[in-house]
């Protein structure tokens, strides 16, 4: 399987998961989730949990070793490292950049294959339902960006009344980014009619799970939202699919360096 740039991943998985993001104009949301991962080659199967944050203005996602924070009116995301205490920025009203650094043909050929693997998401209801927990679930099925996704959505979580609002700022930012209106990201987002109580996607042969445990409305602090003192900005990871004039790549250790003035 052909691997996929980091922060391209990063940037899908945060809309795949952006719908769990109902917050209420009255106040802001918080919500906890588990995550179990299983059957993912080369990986140990794995079980954490994630804590998220919902503002009118801005959302934060803690994971394991990654945080990342998406500013709705600036239209940025922010990825940080807590252990190594570093971040890096991406503009949503931007592409990334091809992952290629050839200037001949091949760039071409390789662009298509990218826009091909990434699709375009597609939502398809179903009339299956269930119990999770305290919440009545529908389930949909979303595939796109080579995975196979089930949704489980309600309305009877708090907040569901509200999400609209936060929907139709992320929609315009979705727009604006050519690689997310290749996917059709806002379309994504209409489409799905309730609060996700599980995500289900299959990807890499394994599984990942993310299960809603806790959430509740509450107020949270701005700073929340801010890059803590003491971080250094980073440029973004390489993208694992490059190559180097005369077709040889530059392999997957291409990690992230110091920022250039």
């Amino acid at each position: 399987m052909k691997k996929i740039s980091l922060p391209m991943t990063v940037l899908v998985v945060c809309v795949m998961g952006v719908v769990f993001s109902a917050t209420s104009s009255r106040a802001d949301l918080y919500w906890e989730s588990i995550v179990e991962t299983t059957g993912m080659s080369g990986k140990p199967d794995s079980s954490h949990g994630t804590k998220n944050y919902m503002t009118s203005y801005a959302s934060r996602s803690d994971n394991v070793n990654r945080i990342v924070i998406m500013n709705f009116e600036e239209k940025t995301m922010i990825q940080m490292n807590p252990s190594q205490k570093t971040y890096h920025q991406t503009h949503l009203g931007e592409a990334p950049k091809p992952p290629m650094l050839i200037k001949d043909e091949k760039a071409a050929a390789k662009e298509k294959m990218m826009k091909q693997m990434l699709g375009n998401i597609k939502v398809t209801p179903t009339e299956e339902t269930r119990k999770i927990g305290e919440y009545s679930c529908k389930k949909y099925l979303v595939s796109g960006m080579m995975m196979n996704s089930e949704y489980w959505l309600s309305k009877e979580v708090t907040g569901y009344d509200e999400m609209q609002q936060i929907i139709e700022k992320l929609k315009v930012i979705f727009d604006r980014n050519p690689m997310m209106k290749q996917m059709n990201a806002a379309g994504m987002l209409s489409q799905l009619d309730g609060f996700p109580v599980q995500i289900v996607m299959n990807l890499m042969k394994g599984k990942s799970v993310t299960t809603l445990k806790k959430i509740e409305q509450k107020t949270l602090d701005k700073s929340l939202f801010s890059i803590p003192e003491g971080y250094t900005k980073v440029d973004p990871p390489k993208p694992p699919m490059m190559m180097r004039p005369g077709g040889k790549g530059t392999g997957p250790g291409s990690g992230p360096g110091p920022a250039k003035p």
